[in-house]
């Protein structure tokens, strides 16, 4: 028998030098926040970066949006699709850290990482040799076709970066390291956006690409992002373990199955989300483009608080994979409740601002009247939502912690089917327009947020 097999990892369990301290209630918060504070920074820049970005590009040329938007859309399922495997990764070593089963938390990261890397190289052909095509079946106009083709084509390398830069970042989170990844997401936005300005519109003597340069600017971005990631992963000190090249040149299908049966339903669900997206958007733009923008203004300023409480969830997960790991399910629980109070406070807040100021807060993303005046009274309502999604994001997470990954995907396709089903009955039965879609979405999150919640209990209890 294989020393690397899921048998003889399972057998040799070791208590290392390395210990992690038992979350007592006179450190929990500091744990919470020292993992969350790094990731909410993440999730901000790189919501900066995105604003940005569609900012240069529509200054230079108002189609390259259009371009835009159609590339994310397959780029968005590889990433997914690669989050996944490295997602699953994340879980399972936090319940090696719990556990103190430091070899087999090892194994799960080399393991990881051999694979990452290499399903990244085909994903990396396809967008590069297959652009055009891809592009076809989107069904944009030809001159959009061609902004995308050549966007995709240079977009397509940062692909080949995320297979390492997805597998230190598995690693990192799963140790609740997560300071590294912060400084690395500022390091690519900052890089992403100053590049993007040079070559987009060919400043300091380089020549003006247009779209061609955002894609590169990306993947230039996303290399020094990965570069800076090796380097703390080799460099940092206070890790439990660090994979060798050894072993991830010594891949284990069996302890790579480990990994996609946790991850895969994590990337199932992201994928259908995001598809649940495409087909409300598609029924928005059926209303008329007036409502197609109301709905994008409302999604993007609810985006911002859901980054905030995105990172407290982030790091429930961790802990509550450690916890668990440890065999503390009280300890577990008391995470998953603390992560839900701030969450809470941070939405108590938030619905303030909506219910009061919705026209000074609608002002700061756009200046049409028109659309704040319309806008206002669907904030209001978006005001309620945000409770029952913080439960649905932070137990969700949780529960993902406990490496149940398949109970999210089963409830994000009951509430992407709900939402889907409902809001088309709401607008073209009912004629209720985007308010009818808004109101649909509330019953969605509170129905999920007690099913997840009774879930989440019923493990721990």
């Amino acid at each position: 028998m294989s020393f690397y097999d899921t048998k003889t990892l399972q057998k040799h369990i070791i208590q290392a030098p390395f210990m992690i301290k038992n979350l007592g209630k006179d450190n929990l918060h500091y744990k919470l926040f020292a993992i969350a504070t790094p990731i909410i920074v993440q999730n901000l820049v790189h919501y900066f970066q995105i604003q940005v970005d569609m900012a240069l590009l529509g200054q230079s040329n108002t189609q390259y949006l259009s371009a835009v938007g159609n590339v994310l859309f397959p780029y968005n399922i590889i990433l997914s699709f690669l989050t996944a495997l490295s997602a699953g990764a994340t879980v399972l070593i936090s319940h090696g850290i719990g556990s103190r089963s430091l070899i087999g938390a090892k194994r799960y990261a080399e393991v990881s990482f051999f694979f990452n890397i290499l399903v990244a190289l085909p994903f990396f052909l396809i967008l590069y040799f297959y652009s055009h095509t891809l592009m076809n079946w989107m069904g944009a106009s030809e001159q959009i076709n061609r902004y995308a083709t050549e966007y995709m084509k240079y977009l397509s390398f940062s692909v080949l970066f995320l297979g390492v830069e997805l597998s230190i970042v598995a690693i990192l989170q799963g140790v609740g390291k997560t300071r590294a990844i912060m400084v690395a997401a500022i390091i690519g936005t900052v890089s992403n956006v100053f590049f993007a300005w040079v070559l987009i519109y060919g400043r300091l003597g380089f020549p003006e690409l247009g779209i061609k340069g955002a894609g590169i600017a990306t993947s230039i971005a996303s290399f020094l992002g990965m570069g800076y990631l090796v380097f703390a992963l080799i460099a940092t000190k206070r890790l439990p373990f660090k994979p060798t090249l050894k072993g991830m040149l010594n891949p284990r299908w069996s302890i790579q199955k480990q990994n996609i049966i946790v991850g895969l339903p994590y990337g199932l669900e992201a994928m259908f989300w995001s598809l649940g997206q495409i087909i409300m958007i598609r029924m928005v733009n059926e209303i008329d483009d007036f409502s197609a923008g109301l709905y994008v203004l409302i999604t993007r300023i609810q985006a911002v608080t859901f980054f905030f409480y995105l990172g407290i969830a982030r790091a429930t997960m961790i802990l509550v994979g450690h916890e668990m790991g440890a065999g503390h399910r009280d300890r577990a629980m008391n995470i998953a409740y603390l992560s839900l109070k701030y969450a809470f406070a941070l939405c108590g807040v938030t619905a303030v601002v909506f219910l009061i100021y919705p026209e000074q807060l609608l002002s700061i993303f756009t200046s049409e009247q028109a659309l704040i005046k319309e806008s206002a009274p669907l904030l209001r309502i978006v005001a309620i939502t945000i409770f029952p999604v913080a439960v649905n994001v932070v137990i969700g997470n949780a529960i993902r912690g406990l490496k149940d990954t398949k109970w999210m995907f089963y409830t994000q396709s009951f509430g992407t089917i709900f939402v889907i089903s409902v809001s088309a009955t709401l607008l073209f039965a009912f004629n209720l327009g985007l308010k009818g879609i808004i109101i649909t979405m509330v019953f969605d999150e509170t129905i999920r947020a007690v099913l997840n919640y009774r879930r989440f209990t019923g493990y721990v209890s």
